[in-house]
This record gives C-alpha cells, sequence and structure tokens, in this order.
C-alpha cells in the first residue's frame, strides 16, 4: 500500500496515546512507554513536540505517571478532566456521539472485551481502536479506512478541549508534556486525513426535568470556563510539521 511507513508511525503514535489514556487496571499499564517517547523523540514531528518529549523522558517515573493519571481523570476533588465526546458536544454522558461510535465499533470487526472499561466514545477507547483500524488497513482491509475517518471525525469535535484541559489541569506535570505531543500529532493528522479543525457550536441538551449528572456536568464546565480565564495556556500550534515521522 502507498504510504506504509507513515500508516505505521501513525498507528505507532494511536498505540502510544492508548498506554497513556487508556484506563486499564494491571499494574504493567505503563509498561513500554519510556520506550516508546525515546522513539518518537528521535523522530520527533516538531520542535515542541521534541522538548516535550524529551523533558517527559528525563522525568520519567511510573509511580508518578499512574499517580497523574488518577489525579486528572479520577480524582473528584481536584476537578476532573472529561474524557467523552458527548460531555464536550453535549455536556452529558452516553449522548449522540456514544450512539455514533457504537454505530462504526459494529461495523468494524472490533469487539469489546472485559478489558476495555471506556465507553465508545471516550478518548480511552478511540485511540485504541483507530490503531487497531489502521493496522487492519495495512494489512489489506480497505473497509477500515472509512471507519477510521469517521473515527477521527469524532475524535475531531472534541479533541482540542480536551489538549487543553489536560495541558492546564493542576496535577499535570509529565502528562502536560503529553499533552503538548498529542497536540502535534493531531495536527498532522488533520493534514494527512485533510479534515480540517473544526468550527462547532456546542449544543447543550436540556430536558423539563434536569437531572443531578446534567446539573454536576454545567458546574464543571463553568468552572473550566473560569479557569480558563484566569490561566495563560503557553500551549502553542507549533512549527512546521514533517511529512513522515
Amino acid at each position: 500500500m502507498e504510504n506504509k511507513q507513515l500508516e505505521e508511525a501513525r498507528a505507532f503514535y494511536y498505540g502510544f496515546f492508548s498506554k497513556l489514556f487508556t484506563f486499564i487496571s494491571t499494574e504493567d499499564r505503563f509498561n513500554g512507554v519510556e520506550e516508546a517517547a525515546k522513539m518518537l523523540h528521535q523522530n520527533a514531528l516538531e520542535a515542541n513536540s521534541k522538548e516535550a518529549l524529551a523533558h517527559f523522558i528525563e522525568n520519567f517515573d511510573e509511580k508518578k505517571l499512574v499517580q497523574e493519571f488518577d489525579d486528572i481523570f479520577y480524582d473528584l476533588a481536584n476537578d476532573p478532566v472529561p474524557t467523552t465526546a458527548s460531555f464536550y458536544n453535549e455536556e452529558i454522558e452516553n449522548g449522540k456521539m456514544k450512539v455514533k461510535m457504537i454505530g462504526i465499533v459494529l461495523a468494524s470487526k472490533f469487539r469489546k472485551n472485559e478489558e476495555f472499561k471506556d465507553t465508545e466514545d471516550d478518548v480511552g477507547f478511540i485511540f485504541p481502536f483507530m490503531h487497531y483500524l489502521i493496522l487492519k488497513k495495512i494489512e489489506g482491509d480497505e473497509k477500515t479506512a472509512l471507519l477510521e475517518e469517521k473515527t477521527f471525525d469524532i475524535l475531531n469535535t472534541f479533541i482540542d478541549d480536551f489538549i487543553e484541559n489536560v495541558y492546564m489541569h493542576t496535577a499535570a506535570n509529565l502528562y502536560k508534556d503529553m499533552a503538548v505531543v498529542l497536540k502535534a500529532f493531531i495536527q498532522t493528522e488533520r493534514m494527512y486525513l485533510e479534515k480540517p479543525k473544526p468550527t462547532i457550536e456546542k449544543v447543550s441538551k436540556r430536558n423539563d426535568i434536569t437531572t443531578v449528572a446534567d446539573k454536576e456536568a454545567k458546574l464543571r464546565k463553568q468552572k473550566k470556563q473560569r479557569n480558563k480565564e484566569n490561566l495563560v495556556c503557553s500551549l502553542e500550534e507549533g512549527g512546521d510539521v514533517e511529512d513522515e515521522v
């Protein structure tokens, strides 16, 4: 197939981010992350991500990475970062984006099992699913190319907000570096797949009876907005991106 080297590099990146953002309750969940980071550093996409990877490698500590993950995504006292497309697009969990993702997954040969705790529209599911689709495409399954684009369309709707929230989280240190690397990678994906950064007017879903979950989501969103107004995020768009990794 054309651009096989580039496709393999894309799959490698998605596999790398799967390690970092997918919840797996095993002790060896971050095995191979440091080594993968070193490989990516040798072929960094641009200057900002190269610097971030260097800092990540220099300061890598698996216990610290586990603690950061928990603090950023699960500590209710520390304003956890939402991870689903439904939340970013509708301010609710299990919304329309999840339904769309389930349809895409069912159209593939991929099936969830007990290893996957994240919902279909969660970054923790989308990253390994993209990894799977690209590998299948490399093997010759052309149908996965369309599913890959549809999946990226969903990821594309909220990934910038997700990256910014991770970068700005008070517990982020190693994950701040990974936010920089992820941002650079998403830029290359948009170029490669010809999917521009979307301009989306988020619509809040409201019924006559507002659920407790809706209220909590609204409060979290308001708190995040106040944080954004008080903090200056130095996460930049990055420089020129190389065609190959």
